[in-house]
């Protein structure tokens, strides 16, 4: 945990996928119980949820209406959220998403860890992250078109990509994908 830095994009690998978010280091979050009470989270993600299979209620929650006990995160709650990193990880492989890589790096890593584009100064990633889920505006969650990568490299370059959301499929792929997601941008989220 010492190794990441606020801005960072970090994945943890859930197997068949990967769910991304933007490490903001210290975070204070609202306790829905107790109005105007918050507390000091000291390792926050911002990430974007849609519907999961075998969602609990966060690695530290009592699976009550209440969730998680350091965040407040219930299963249920779906779009951009701000949770501790036991209910981002869920128990799974935490990693770093590289940005600033060679197309060789790039071409012989799984899709969806590491990307060729350059990415913008921490605290401007910092505060597209917040905006965004201040704002719940990055659009309806969808899979392959507007999904928690799409996110976190929104908020590091400004711009939503999903490189593993090409699957693998090569060059064929990706032109498949990137067609499609040109199609549904208006649809799933505006730039």
């Amino acid at each position: 945990m010492a190794e990441l830095r606020p801005s960072d994009h970090i994945y943890s690998d859930r197997g068949s996928y990967c769910h991304h978010g933007i490490f903001v280091g210290e975070a204070k979050i609202a306790n829905p119980n107790k109005q105007g009470k918050t507390r000091k989270l000291r390792h926050a993600v911002i990430h974007f949820r849609g519907i999961e299979r075998n969602a609990g209620a966060g690695a530290d929650g009592d699976g009550k209406a209440g969730g998680c006990r350091k965040c407040f995160h219930k299963a249920g709650d779906l779009g951009v959220v701000l949770t501790c990193m036991d209910c981002f990880r869920r128990g799974n492989a935490l990693y770093r998403y590289e940005y600033d890589v060679s197309w060789i790096t790039f071409n012989t890593t799984r899709n969806g860890s590491c990307s060729t584009w350059s990415c913008a100064d921490p605290d401007t990633v910092i505060k597209r992250a917040y905006d965004f889920f201040h704002n719940q505006n990055f659009g309806q969650y969808n899979f392959y078109f507007n999904n928690c990568e799409h996110f976190a490299t929104a908020c590091k370059t400004g711009k939503p990509r999903c490189n593993q959301a090409a699957m693998g499929t090569g060059v064929a792929g990706v032109m498949v994908y990137k067609v499609a997601r040109l199609v549904t941008k208006g649809i799933l989220w505006k730039e």
